[in-house]
């Protein structure tokens, strides 16, 4: 034991003696070398402690990485020999994932050590009533920083930062940045400044920006800093949350280039804003191996990033484990000379700079051509060739403008169809629109000139699931837009969608400023051009698009979506996009797509002997008390038909309620009120034998949550809610019990896409009435179509100020579209002796009215009517808008609604008019053989005739008056038509 002892101390000593040795030389040349700004933020312990660090770690004197690590693994220092950017750049890729509050960056004059301090999120709050908040706050006004009528504001916003800003508070630093958080304020633009310091040599280079990328930035920022060679001395970052919620990143590089200034008039600096203006939209990414290596900016690797996104969309279809993304991407990392002569080819179609440009595209694609016939692997040919596709049939790209947000391309649509396998040409779409953003790629689709449709975020969590997601993109948007299409018959606007994909470490918000942004750069227009200057037009023509909020989209971006759309000059921004908070009509409050399925569901009920106001009736929903649909649609069945109406069962995504007696209105009245799910239902107010409440919280409980709405049974079944293709083919039998009885005789489709196609198919074919969500659910979208009128025709506070009646107005109009088209479809089923489902007559209904409404339309944009001047035109106009419209804005009408878009309202207006009257066949069959214009024309003149007979009868003593009105009102028009035209 002696012996240890005494070697012990032995050891201790030439430990001593070793490490006194190194801090001998290490302190001195420490407090040497360090900034001074790392002694301003740091005190003596945190010195001791890295000092420590660096002496026994030997960091200095054996070039050993040492990095120290807080017990709650959210501070992490690193302290690192040389201080080259590269070791630098991989302390940040590590953090690549992480979301960064704090972090500090030094390196030692003399090169030899970079110390580099992150505090990862969350980080505690400043606390306002501590003394050193007091104290950072009140050094600031007394050194005269801010003035005190500022102080609220100035508490405010350092309120937002972390303990540990306030803990190294230097006042002159807090105060530029709540200086450049101002100059910033309601602005998605990226904050870049130069300024020269007094001493050392150094250039302080800014970057700040409200919503900025969760992950990723200071990484960013590094890289770009270094590829243009300049030294960072020292560098900062701070994240702060903001009164209203939105978070704001300030970033301070201390750097050097080439031992001296960086100048602003300088070709570098002019190079460095570009590159750090585009730093918030851009995701790191394996390509950036172009910029690494080959020079290339970043704006030219997005491009790249975006041709291998949509190469992927198109051919993983054919090959799943061939085309994965990776795999895209790394044929693009390896083939470059024809990556290169490929994005050659796009520049010089799109670069409004370029003289010459048809000789030297001609030259391009003799030698791309040549290139991609010599690429002998199939795989790597075909994802070439889709690029250049892609590049060849872009027609419009924000790509020069100086200024983006993100990347746009509107697409040939031919080329889509070849690029997704072909379709029949009432399925081709009429515009396709591709995006590119931060962790984000999307499209959005429309099937006409005049089109609106719902813009969506798909969230995900993991790169497979966003691989999955990816690989069907495209065509769940062309089916969600196509079904909205259908939906759309009744209003000028065609169906269009768009779906954002957003990776795992996507942000929301930017992925929805980048789209709106990136869209409304080719959508924008020039002085005397359907194009802005920057953009090269292979179009030719302006686009109008319309917009309405989908899933994850929130009142603060419709807000957002108008106001920009303002901002940046847009045309009809307040019609840009629908649901607005004020002046608009939210569809949950109003219960606007509901009163179209109750009126469906009304209709239906009362096809299967069912007079639902004098007798007992049951139903079934899904959605819960919380969902807009299926909230509503409780309210109207109790408005409507009081204690007649038993709901019986419901299920939402937290639970089930079940009672055969019917589940107690009270109760769910209440659940309603108070925005609660249905397994808060109080089971106290179960009757029924076998009632019962489950939260969906067991593997047991969600099983009878998702069965119920096909064991339960009731006259009626409304799906209000729940993902799509909830029935399928896997399960379509379980609605129908052992002797093969349907749980319900009737399904009205509230919610879209429930239930799977073939399912739908099948489960109809066992004598089910089934309303399709394109016919029960479009009074939603007919009412957002109004609600865009009323947005062109008034100004926000007036439709504020005429919103009561604005609505009566329009529901009168909802109710009647849906009372038509429900009386029509049944009447059709009974006429052809039920030979078809219900679902079927609908599609065909929607393609006969859109058909006829888009060839009305044509013939409208080649002529260019004076639909003022016309009487018969002025008047289906104004009979299509509501009552306060045309009393109070009628001159409004003809000149603040776009020209196109009052050729497309008539044309939609006459065309389903004409069908609900007349039913099915026949002005589709008059299309194709007489002018359609001069079809409605015949046919308006008849309705008049027609009116006029009617009213003369009824003035006269004729027995049997209703049944000769009755003929006349089937049969005449039609009969008045056919002798105008000669067919009788």
């Amino acid at each position: 034991m002696a012996t240890h002892d005494s070697l012990a101390g032995n050891v201790l000593k030439s430990v001593k003696t070793g490490l006194d040795s190194v801090a001998d030389g290490v302190v001195p040349w420490f407090y040497a070398n360090m900034p001074d700004y790392y002694f301003k933020t740091h005190s003596t312990d945190d010195q001791v402690q890295h000092l420590q660090t660096i002496i026994s770690g030997r960091v200095t004197t054996d070039s050993h990485t040492v990095n120290l690590v807080a017990p709650d693994r959210k501070t992490i220092t690193y302290i690192a020999p040389k201080g080259s950017e590269v070791a630098l750049l991989e302390i940040l890729q590590g953090h690549v994932g992480d979301s960064i509050e704090t972090a500090r960056l030094y390196s030692s004059y003399d090169g030899q050590l970079k110390l580099c301090t992150i505090l990862l999120s969350e980080q505690p709050k400043a606390q306002q009533d501590s003394a050193e908040f007091a104290e950072a706050v009140n050094v600031s006004i007394a050194e005269g920083l801010i003035r005190e009528d500022e102080r609220e504001d100035y508490v405010a916003f350092l309120a937002g930062a972390n303990s540990d800003y306030v803990q190294k508070y230097e006042p002159s630093r807090a105060v530029r940045h709540y200086r450049t958080m101002q100059e910033l304020t309601d602005s998605e633009d990226t904050f870049v400044s130069l300024e020269q310091c007094s001493t050392d040599k150094e250039s302080r280079i800014a970057i700040a920006m409200i919503n900025p990328p969760s992950t990723g930035l200071l990484l960013q920022v590094t890289k770009i800093l270094n590829r243009e060679g300049l030294s960072i001395r020292r560098a900062y970052g701070d994240l702060f949350t903001l009164t209203n919620g939105k978070t704001f990143a300030v970033l301070s590089f201390y750097v050097r280039y080439k031992n001296d200034l960086v100048l602003p008039d300088s070709e570098l600096w002019h190079k460095l804003t570009r590159k750090l203006n585009l730093v918030k939209w851009f995701a790191p990414h394996d390509l950036e191996r172009y910029a690494d290596e080959e020079g290339w900016p970043l704006k030219r690797v997005m491009l790249l990033q975006a041709a291998c996104e949509f190469a992927h969309v198109f051919l993983v279809k054919d090959n799943l484990w061939a085309y994965t993304a990776d795999n895209v991407v790394n044929v693009a990392l390896v083939r470059r000379d024809e990556i290169v002569k490929l994005v050659e080819y796009f520049e010089a179609r799109f670069d409004p700079s370029r003289g010459n440009r048809q000789s030297m595209l001609a030259e391009l694609e003799q030698m791309i051509g040549t290139m991609l016939d010599e690429c002998v692997e199939e795989n790597e040919r075909r994802i070439l060739n889709i690029i250049y596709g892609f590049f060849r049939n872009t027609l419009r790209t924000n790509y020069y403008l100086d200024q983006i947000y993100g990347l746009s391309f509107r697409i040939d649509s031919a080329f889509m169809v070849e690029c997704s396998g072909g379709c029949p040409k009432e399925d081709q779409p009429y515009g396709v629109f591709f995006f590119h953003g931060p962790y984000a790629q999307g499209f959005h689709v429309r099937y006409r000139d005049m089109a609106r449709g719902g813009v969506r975020v798909v969230t995900t969590r993991t790169q497979e699931q966003f691989e999955l997601e990816s690989n069907r993109l495209y065509d769940e948007v062309t089916a969600l837009a196509r079904a909205q299409h259908y939906k759309n018959k009744d209003i000028p606007e065609g169906g269009s969608k768009a779906v954002m994909l957003l990776g795992p470490r996507g942000d929301i918000n930017l992925a929805v400023y980048s789209m709106i942004n990136s869209l409304l750069d080719i959508i924008l227009t020039g002085e005397d051009s359907p194009a802005l200057s920057s953009v090269v037009d292979y179009l030719g023509k302006e686009e109008i698009i319309y917009l309405g909020p989908d899933e994850h989209i929130t009142p603060e971006h419709i807000e957002w979506t108008i106001k920009r759309a303002r901002e940046r000059g847009y045309r009809w921004p307040s019609a840009f996009m629908s649901s607005k908070p004020k002046a608009g009509i939210n569809h949950k409050e109003f219960g606007v797509t509901s009163l179209g399925v109750m009126v469906f569901a009304d209709e239906v009920l009362r096809s299967m002997g069912i007079a639902p106001e004098q007798e007992r009736f049951t139903c079934k929903i899904t959605g819960g008390p919380k969902g807009d649909v299926a909230g509503n649609v409780m309210k109207i069945l109790h408005r409507d038909y009081g204690e007649n109406a038993r709901v019986v069962a419901i299920t939402d995504g937290h639970g089930a309620a079940y009672d055969p007696d019917g589940l107690a209105w009270d109760e769910l009245f209440r659940l309603i009120e108070i925005q609660k799910s249905i397994d808060a239902f109080d089971r106290t107010k179960l009757t029924g034998e076998g009632a019962f409440v489950v939260s969906a919280d067991t593997p047991e409980n969600a099983r009878i949550r998702n069965t119920l709405h096909n064991k339960a049974v009731a006259d009626i079944f409304i799906p209000s809610g729940g993902r799509p293709d909830t029935i399928n083919m896997k399960n379509w039998r379980d609605f129908f019990d052992e002797s093969g009885t349907p749980s319900a005789r009737a399904i009205v489709e509230g919610a879209n896409l429930f239930i799977s196609p073939d399912a739908r198919q099948k489960i109809a074919e066992k004598d089910v009435l089934i309303v399709h969500g394109s016919s029960a659910n479009k009074t939603g979208v007919i009412c957002s179509s109004y609600e865009i009128l009323g947005g062109l025709v008034m100004t926000e506070d007036e439709f504020i100020a005429n919103k009561k009646d604005y609505v009566e107005g329009v529901f009168e109009i909802l109710r009647k579209r849906a009372r038509d088209e429900a009386r029509l479809l049944l009447r059709e089923r009974k006429k052809c002796d039920n030979c078809k489902p219900l679902h079927e007559i609908s599609v065909e209904l929607s393609t006969e009215i859109n058909r006829v409404a888009d060839a009305l339309y044509s013939s409208f944009v080649v002529d260019q009517p004076d639909i003022a001047n016309d009487p018969l035109l002025c008047e289906l106009l104004l009979e299509y808008c509501p009552a306060v419209l045309v009393e109070q804005y009628r001159d409004r009408i003809f000149t603040q609604v776009p020209l196109r878009h009052q050729y497309s309202l008539i044309s939609a207006y006459i065309a389903s008019r004409i069908v609900y009257q007349e039913g099915m066949g026949w002005l589709n069959e008059l299309a194709h053989t007489r002018d359609v214009r001069q079809v409605m024309r015949n046919y308006r003149q008849a309705e008049h005739t027609v009116s006029d007979y009617v009213e003369a009868l009824r003035k006269a003593t004729v027995a049997d008056v209703d049944s000769i009105v009755e003929l006349m009102e089937s049969g005449g028009r039609r009969l008045l038509v056919m002798q105008q035209l000669g067919l009788v």
